[in-house]
Parts: structure tokens; C-alpha cells; sequence
């Protein structure tokens, strides 16, 4: 389901007028997140939030231009933070 198709349904919302938005990829020609073009769907990658989470986690590099380099260095602080600690049997 649509998340603006669920919102029409939901009860009590039906006098709310729901702004549509534009999707955001990553663009590999342009090695930048850009509003996604479908004449051009194959130069785009969308990145969800949980792939981003898990490449934060193992510490990986996103694609140059994802993101900013200082602010993603503070994403994989952050969720290799939630780590659970490895069981260390002596």
C-alpha cells in the first residue's frame, strides 16, 4: 500500500488535503541524490533507511554524494554504537 492511499482511508482525515512529494534517489550519473526522473529509472538507486542503517552498522561507505562525509562518519558512530557487545567466554 501507498502510504497517501492509506491516509485517504484512515477515518477522520478525510477533510485533510494531502500534499503530494517528490521521491528522491540516488542519481549515478550525476553521483548526488536528485528528484527521480522515470526517462531515466535505470541511473537511479533508491537507498532506503534500512539499507542506510545497515550500511552504517558494518561501517561501509555510501556512494559519494549520498550524503555528506562528516555527517555520515556521525551515522555509523551512532548505530555501530547499538551494537551488542560479543559474548567473550574466557
Amino acid at each position: 500500500w501507498h502510504g497517501a492511499k492509506m491516509l485517504e482511508l484512515t477515518p477522520g482525515l478525510k477533510k485533510m488535503q494531502l500534499l503530494p512529494f517528490t521521491f528522491a534517489a540516488y542519481d549515478t550519473k550525476a553521483a548526488k541524490m536528485a528528484f527521480f526522473d522515470p526517462k531515466r529509472k535505470e541511473d537511479f538507486v533508491s537507498i532506503s533507511g534500512s539499507k542506510m542503517r545497515k550500511l552504517a552498522r558494518e561501517g561501509q561507505t555510501p556512494p559519494e554524494g549520498f550524503m555528506d562525509p562528516e555527517g555520515w562518519s556521525i551515522l555509523v558512530k551512532y548505530y555501530q554504537s547499538l551494537e551488542k557487545p560479543k559474548n567473550t567466554d574466557l
